[in-house]
């Protein structure tokens, strides 16, 4: 072979590896794209499908405001055994299925009542119906001032168990009181006392935080809540309450009708033979519909809070959250 020869052959060569080297990029280049591509496919489908759902969750709150109106015609109370209160099977819709349920805000106690700037008249009485629940649930009563403190907009403590700012601050992460009402219960792990989770997992699904100061709902209210209305009240007397409200075979109890009709009962059967229905009701204005919607990996919950007035004529959602509310 000449040296002309062995140079062209060379030169092929060199030509044949930088052929295939370019093919082996754009190959690597395509298959990037490609997967970037698909990513971008998934994504928008899982973004369609959360909208989907998110605006199906919505529509749940029509139907839910359509019950609540007609239970309103119904009824001039509200308790436990009304058809709003069962949670029903989920419902399917097309690309996948929606569910939901209705709960009484007041039959939980305002966080919010512990602030006088929106319940001067019941404010002191509220907070000794904290502690008392608080007791209850085996916990330390001096907590419920802390509370007080993280509304009120003053900067002196309530002792013993209160905190304001300069308490705060003084945190490795600090921070500041609120000085004003709560936004949603998950606040209240922000406030001194309740920050680890077994305190706060205990009291929570016996509180809300509503904007404006709200009666117990003895129809709907827990045992513990019940036990917390009054402090000569016994075992024995929430006992007698939970069974008139007992839901038989039929899905029927008998609630109390009037508040009159609650301190009628409580006056002949409890402990407390002067039993004062003070601030309570049988009547609710604050509902809570936790909607679920599944649309293909598409997965909402969506929590709205739906105020209905006293004559039951006008609903409108006062608030809406996702996660936790």
């Amino acid at each position: 072979m000449n040296k002309c020869s062995i140079t062209l052959y060379r030169q092929t060569g060199v030509a044949l590896v930088t052929a295939i080297l370019i093919v082996a990029l754009a190959s690597i280049l395509a298959a990037s794209l490609l997967k970037k591509l698909n990513l971008d496919i998934s994504r928008t489908q899982n973004i369609i499908q959360n909208e989907q759902a998110y605006l199906y969750a919505l529509g749940s709150e029509i139907i839910a405001i359509a019950a609540l109106t007609q239970d309103a015609k119904d009824s001039k109370y509200d308790s436990l055994d009304e058809y709003w209160v069962f949670k029903a099977p989920p419902n399917p819709v097309e690309g996948g299925q929606i569910s939901g349920y209705l709960q009484d805000l007041q039959g939980k106690f305002n966080l919010n009542n512990l602030s006088k700037a929106i319940n001067s008249k019941f404010q002191q009485q509220d907070l000794k119906l904290l502690q008392r629940l608080l007791v209850e649930l085996k916990l330390n009563k001096d907590m419920a001032n802390a509370i007080v403190d993280w509304l009120d907009a003053d900067l002196e403590s309530s002792i013993p168990g209160g905190a304001e700012s300069d308490y705060y601050v003084g945190l490795e992460k600090p921070y500041r009181a609120a000085n004003t009402l709560l936004t949603s219960p998950s606040e209240l792990r922000q406030i001194k006392g309740f920050e680890k989770d077994k305190i706060y997992n205990t009291l929570r699904p016996y509180i809300v935080t509503l904007p404006v100061a709200t009666a117990i709902n003895v129809n709907t209210a827990s045992k513990e809540v019940l036990k917390s209305l009054d402090a000569k009240l016994k075992d024995e007397d929430i006992d007698k309450i939970m069974e008139r409200r007992k839901i038989d075979a039929q899905g029927k109890s008998e609630p109390f009708e009037d508040i009159g009709d609650f301190e009628k009962f409580m006056k002949q059967n409890s402990s407390n033979k002067n039993f004062k229905a003070s601030n309570m009701l049988v009547k609710t204005n604050y509902f809570l519909l936790t909607s679920i919607a599944e649309i293909a990996r598409g997965r909402v919950t969506l929590y709205s809070i739906i105020y209905r007035n006293d004559d039951g004529n006008s609903l409108r959602v006062i608030s809406r959250s996702q996660g936790a509310w």
